[in-house]
């Protein structure tokens, strides 16, 4: 993305948690504020520590059933590289894409890249798919619950719809990379590059490596469907720290209301600049979640405030601490190097120019 629309989508994403935060403390009622904070009991905070380990243990455990046989991985190792993946995208924008990146170099460490492209690619259309059959699902019981939903649901089945068509095209890198193949040989040509037959054959191999690897995802996998079931579980997880987070200070509201609205809120994050715990963005979306569901502004900042106060002492202490070991040993000044080595070969190799078109002008 050009710096230009980087800077716009960083004064929008500011402009909107400003305006959120601007309607939240106008006519503030400080007194019931103060109320509901002193009525929070330190019993009622386990139940949302138990579900915040729950989302993370649970989004580990998937990742460790889909790779344990292929890249023989310990669940130690699985619960590091899935916290490294997680470090990479609370500190770093880019909808999520840095934090592939950073699993894909993890399992590469393990194995080949081509399986460990494979993997990476399958266990993000996991969660893309899961994500689907989780907010059609609950979109379909708050609608029955609740009026305003269905002033949303188009809305719903947008993000229903751009994650399937994002699912599409990671079905299509998996299982037929010849279409795949025609993207990366236009941006080949793009760069110039001067050995384009070989560039080509190369490609060929690796994609054909691609493919056999994604044989592993075979539906009769009995480990496949453990994975399906734990991601599943982590969406649960997911809204349950929203849910007893509002009932730490008194409101009860459905789970099933907070699925949708709580599911597609947590995309907002995707727009991350890179503020350590997305702070801010996070918080104004969850305060317009509370806030739709009827909760009072004074009560939806306080469960805010709780919520993801543990959520950040919480990252602090499990995901940074592992995040950062793995980091050490993946992101050593040797693996830097070697990756180094194989871009400066493949830029060789293949001839390919970044500054020819400048120079020809």
């Amino acid at each position: 993305m050009p710096i230009a629309k980087k800077r716009l989508v960083l004064v929008l994403e500011l402009l909107i948690v400003l305006v959120i935060f601007a309607y939240t403390l106008y006519n503030f009622n400080v007194e019931n504020f103060l109320e509901a904070l002193s009525n929070i009991e330190p019993l009622d905070l386990l139940p949302i520590f138990v579900f915040e380990a729950t989302y993370y243990l649970a989004h580990a455990a998937a990742f460790w059933l889909l790779c344990k046989k292929s890249f023989n991985l310990s669940f130690w190792d699985a619960l590091g590289g899935s916290m490294l993946a997680w470090l990479v995208d609370i500190l770093l924008p880019g909808a999520f894409i840095e934090g592939d990146v950073a699993r894909a170099i993890f399992l590469r460490t393990k194995g080949d890249w081509p399986r460990a492209v494979s993997y990476t690619v399958f266990y993000r259309f996991l969660i893309n798919i899961t994500m689907v059959i989780f907010i059609v699902f609950t979109s379909l019981l708050a609608i029955n619950l609740l009026k305003f939903y269905e002033q949303y649901f188009l809305l719903y089945m947008g993000i229903v719809v751009a994650t399937l068509l994002a699912s599409a095209l990671l079905y299509l890198f998996l299982w037929k990379p010849q279409i795949i193949k025609k993207a990366v040989l236009g941006i080949a040509v793009r760069l110039k590059a001067k050995s384009l037959d070989k560039f080509e054959k190369d490609l060929d191999t690796f994609l054909a490596y691609v493919a056999q690897s994604s044989r592993d995802f075979n539906p009769r996998n009995i480990y496949l469907w453990g994975a399906i079931i734990f991601l599943l579980v982590q969406w649960v997880a997911g809204i349950m720290t929203p849910y007893f987070s509002l009932k730490a200070i008194g409101v009860e509201v459905n789970p099933f209301l907070i699925g949708p609205g709580y599911t597609i809120l947590t995309i907002y994050s995707l727009a991350s600049i890179g503020i350590p715990f997305m702070v801010g963005s996070i918080d104004a979306a969850l305060i317009t979640l509370y806030i739709l569901l009827g909760v009072p502004k004074e009560k939806a900042l306080v469960a805010t405030l709780l919520g993801r106060s543990i959520t950040i002492i919480f990252s602090i202490s499990f995901i940074y601490p592992i995040g950062i070991h793995f980091a050490r040993k993946v992101f050593s000044s040797t693996s830097f190097s070697s990756i180094k080595e194989t871009i400066d070969k493949a830029i060789k190799e293949y001839g390919f120019s970044y500054g020819s078109q400048r120079q020809d002008k």
